[in-house]
């Protein structure tokens, strides 16, 4: 079953390895340099889908993140080509993970 305590661990989880990933260098300081980092933005984007997760007022949180994980497919994420497919793939990936580990 997914709690919203396993959605704040494998949030924080993202969160720390963006951040190991990033260094002492900021992400924007990374884009508006015209760098591109879809490692970033893989990790980026499993956070992001954690905490649209964990903001839900669902009761059932495994069918949330199943619907968001078919929300996630479709949207339209702007910017940079590989990057963006970097993000999705990320936040697909974590709201899978959670969707295995909770079966």
């Amino acid at each position: 079953m997914i709690t919203r305590e396993s959605i704040r661990e494998a949030r924080l989880r993202a969160a720390q390895a963006h951040g190991a990933l990033l260094g002492d260098v900021s992400a924007c300081v990374r884009t508006k340099s015209g760098q591109t980092f879809p490692a970033g933005k893989f990790w980026e984007g499993r956070t992001a889908a954690l905490s649209e997760l964990l903001r839900s007022s669902s009761g059932d949180l495994g069918a949330e993140a199943e619907r968001l994980q078919r929300e996630w497919t479709e949207r339209s994420i702007p910017g940079n080509t590989r990057e963006a497919e970097s993000y999705r793939r990320g936040g697909l990936e974590a709201l899978a993970d959670l969707i295995e580990s909770g079966s």
